[in-house]
Order: C-alpha cells, then structure tokens, then sequence
C-alpha cells in the first residue's frame, strides 16, 4: 500500500488529514449502504404492486359465434355449443335449422350442441361434433374417460312440454330414435390462429396447426388450469395478445391438464 504525505506537514498532521479522509470515506460508504437498501425496497414494493395487479384485459373485436361455444369442422361445418341455460336456448330456438343435427351428452349437465348442415356432413365431422358435446359436458368436470353422446334431427328436439310437465330453461324434450356415438373421449385441443384462440377436437386442430396443446380432465380448478394454458401458449405464441379472461371463457368447467403437442 503505497501512502502519500505532505512534506510540509509534520507526521501528525499527515495522519489527521488522513483520519479525516477516513470518515469522509465511511460517510460516504454508509450514505451508499442506505442509498442501496432504500432502492430496493423500492423495486420490492413495485413488485408486489405489479404482482397484485390484475392482469389488463385485451379489448378485442368478437364475431356473433363467440357468444357460444364453437368450432368448424375439418370439413369446414360450423358447430355452435351452449355455455350456459340460456345461450342454450338461444342456439335451439334461433340457430337450429331444418338441415342441421342436434347433439346432446347422454348426461345431466350437458350444453345443446348444433352441427350446422349435419345431415349432409361426413362421418368424421359428426364424430368431432359429438367429441365436442362430450367434452364440454359435466362429464369433463367429473373427469370421466368417455361418455355416450347421441344425435337427432330438429323436428325431434321440442322446447315445450308435455301439459301438466315442467321443463327447465336451457331444456329441451326429445322425441324419436337418437343416433348414439358410445364412449366419446374427453378431449381437446388449444391454440392460436389467424388473431383467434381456438379450441376444438385434436384431430380438428392438427389439420390446421403443428403447435397446439391438448387438454384433458384434470382435479384442479378451471382458475388454475387457465394460468397453466395462458403461460404454455404465450411461451408457444410469443408477442400475441393472449388473456387470462379470454383463455378462461373457453375451457370446460373444470380442471384441464394442458400437454404439448
């Protein structure tokens, strides 16, 4: 360590002008001590701020179909399912036409779904239809493997009935031989196209996309399921707007174990 002194200065006015050096430097150090606690205990608050701040939904434009489940067909047929009671309704008294197929789970607790132009569908696009219906039937939330799932003509789906019988809203009286489709998995798959999240059948996504989740029934909470498919798809898709809200108005009820494709 190499010491100056002041040739003009005797000894013990150089060791006092260094002593007073010495507490400056301390000063200083300790100022630079407080300085570094203080700034992070700043960053800290910031981040429990930023972390108890709810997450900014995306304004985005939606098309009428998004009222409803829904997906297209590898053959390109629309399929409209009910979230609740009434857009049940909504899609049997308004949406349900003469050429269309009615498909329900053979469960309590299942959405109306509506295969549009189902009676001149393939056979392929009714079984994605009928995956569907299961799929997003209380079965899901059960975490059941399959369910049966049947289908009628909408001359035999009846929104009224029979004198003297209370039907509830959303429920509907079905009348005839039904078409079943037995032991349907319950399957799905997630991802993201053309500005839109799309969840439909695997086998229908993975003839429109090489990235994609697939979901099946898991014990957890749809809350939680949606976190785990919002931050696996934002890491797929990086730089897309992607919500919590948006992810979660389209999982089944229930929990979902998202897989990577």
């Amino acid at each position: 360590m190499k010491v100056e002194l002041d040739p003009r200065k005797s000894i013990h006015e150089n060791a006092a002008a260094y002593y007073d050096k010495s507490k400056k430097m301390r000063a200083k150090i300790d100022s630079l001590k407080k300085a570094i606690e203080f700034t992070k205990r700043l960053v800290k608050a910031e981040e429990k701020k930023t972390a108890e701040m709810p997450e900014k939904k995306i304004v985005r434009e939606k098309d009428w179909f998004e009222k409803f489940h829904y997906f297209v067909t590898q053959n390109s047929f629309m399929v409209l399912g009910g979230k609740d009671a009434k857009s049940n309704e909504i899609i049997v008294k308004k949406h349900l036409e003469a050429s269309d197929l009615y498909f329900h789970a053979d469960i309590a607790g299942a959405p109306s779904v509506v295969l549009k132009n189902g009676q001149n569908a393939p056979k392929e696009d009714l079984e994605e239809a009928a995956r569907f219906a299961a799929s997003f039937s209380s079965a899901w939330k059960s975490e059941l493997g399959a369910v049966d799932v049947f289908c009628v003509k909408p001359e035999q789906v009846h929104t009224a009935a029979k004198s003297g019988e209370y039907l509830a809203k959303g429920s509907f009286v079905i009348t005839g031989e039904k078409t079943y489709f037995k032991k349907v998995t319950l399957e799905l798959a997630i991802t993201y196209i053309a500005g839109k999240l799309l969840i439909a059948p695997v086998e229908t996504i993975r003839k429109r996309s090489s990235q994609y989740l697939v979901l099946k029934p898991a014990r957890e909470s749809k809350g939680e399921s949606a976190k785990k498919v919002l931050h696996l798809l934002k890491a797929m898709f990086p730089g897309t707007q992607i919500d919590l809200d948006w992810v979660q108005q389209l999982l089944p009820n229930g929990g979902s174990k998202p897989i990577k494709s």
